[in-house]
């Protein structure tokens, strides 16, 4: 590693709470687009500005993505698409794709999403408080995720503990690799199972689909399947807390979700370019660059900063401002190779349970006595968001 200057020194970005993060990037982006900083107790490359992000997120023959899940994913969740290059990235996409086309989300949106949406805003009546986050957001994207690979629901509470395990492997790799053991241990035979005897669900599709002949073996269903549930707290249960956050403080888009899809549509676009719930991903340097100021040398690691990358003022005009007519394109989901599969199933889930809560609960509002605070360096959302469902209209 270079000897550089690290900026920040005494904040560790992959533990520190950092509800102030936006502020954080925005100081260290008026110094340079490109910082040194401590993640994980290793000196690290923050890349934090809208050019060199995406343009590195294209750029594996430098910045390589395969390298850089390599030790955290391979003993954890498997070799998934991230760690994969060539030829068996190119078949697990395609085959991935056929299953979790945009068609089959918008029908789980209107049925499954749905069900579960209005199953548990059921639960929420009558009640004077109530966290969203502990008694509907995780319970709901978990149980989507159970649902369409036809687990049982009352598995998910066992899901959840493992899935936030492995979220945690880059500071405890030892407990991630232990999660991901046991779940292997449950899914593995629900996998041969499937193979053996399909049913209409996501893993017998997995296992069933082919691309000119050629399908994904075992190991590759498991690992695809055991890497979506840490992939629903980085998207979709961060995300709709954040959501819900900041729709209950505006009562017009609130009731408005309720009744438009378009302004449904809108929002969601908007609040993943304002609060990614992924803060930074990790790429690790396979060839030496020049780059915002400094030369990044190989096996130096570096995180490419989308939340940052959001925040520039050179790409979205007051970024800060939260604005549904904004459109244009945004980098929460990546581009290129490893655009992320998940991103008609995330848009969808959080569309439905916004509509269905809304619907539901129009008055519903946050309480005032609670901080409800947005945290977090790497995954970024509210870890508790304090309501009252059911107050009467003012």
């Amino acid at each position: 590693m270079n000897e550089r200057e690290m900026r920040l020194p005494e904040v560790d970005f992959a533990t520190a709470p950092l509800p102030d993060l936006h502020d954080v990037l925005a100081a260290l982006r008026q110094q340079e687009p490109v910082s040194l900083i401590r993640f994980a107790g290793k000196p690290t490359w923050l890349f934090n500005d809208y050019d060199s992000v995406s343009r590195s997120l294209a750029s594996d023959d430098v910045l390589s993505a395969p390298q850089a899940y390599e030790p955290l994913s391979l003993t954890t969740v498997g070799r998934v698409l991230p760690t994969m290059s060539g030829r068996q990235h190119r078949l697990n996409r395609a085959v991935v794709s056929r299953v979790f086309f945009p068609g089959r989300m918008r029908e789980y949106a209107q049925s499954l999403f749905s069900e579960e949406a209005q199953r548990l805003a059921d639960e929420l009546k009558g009640l004077d408080r109530v966290d969203l986050v502990s008694q509907f957001t995780r319970i709901y994207t978990f149980n989507n995720i159970a649902r369409i690979l036809g687990l049982p629901r009352e598995h998910v509470t066992r899901l959840q503990g493992w899935a936030d395990r492995l979220m945690r492997s880059f500071a405890d790799l030892e407990d991630a690799t232990a999660a991901g053991a046991e779940m292997a241990e449950y899914l593995m035979p629900l996998i041969r199972a499937r193979r053996a005897a399909p049913r209409e669900d996501v893993i017998s599709l997995l296992t069933r689909a082919t691309v000119d002949g050629e399908g994904l073996d075992d190991e590759e269903v498991l690992a695809f399947c055991r890497n979506l549930f840490p992939a629903a707290i980085d998207t979709s249960t961060n995300s709709l807390g954040s959501l819900l956050r900041l729709a209950l403080q505006d009562r017009v888009l609130w009731r408005a979700l309720a009744r438009d899809q378009t302004i449904r549509e809108q929002t969601v676009h908007e609040l993943l370019r304002w609060e990614p719930p992924l803060v930074m991903i990790p790429r690790r340097c396979i060839e030496a660059i020049e780059i915002g100021g400094h030369r990044i040398e190989v096996g130096d690691d570096v995180r490419l900063c989308i939340t940052g990358a959001h925040d520039d003022p050179k790409q979205f005009p007051e970024p800060r401002a939260f604005r549904i007519d904004r459109g244009g394109s945004h980098l929460t989901f990546g581009h290129g190779e490893h655009f992320c599969l998940g991103t008609q199933m995330a848009k969808r889930v959080l569309e439905k349970a916004a509509e269905v809560l809304a619907a539901r609960y129009p008055n519903m509002r946050l309480c005032e006595d609670e901080e409800n605070q947005v945290i977090g360096g790497v995954l970024r959302g509210p870890q508790s968001l304090w309501v009252e469902p059911s107050v009467q209209a003012a």
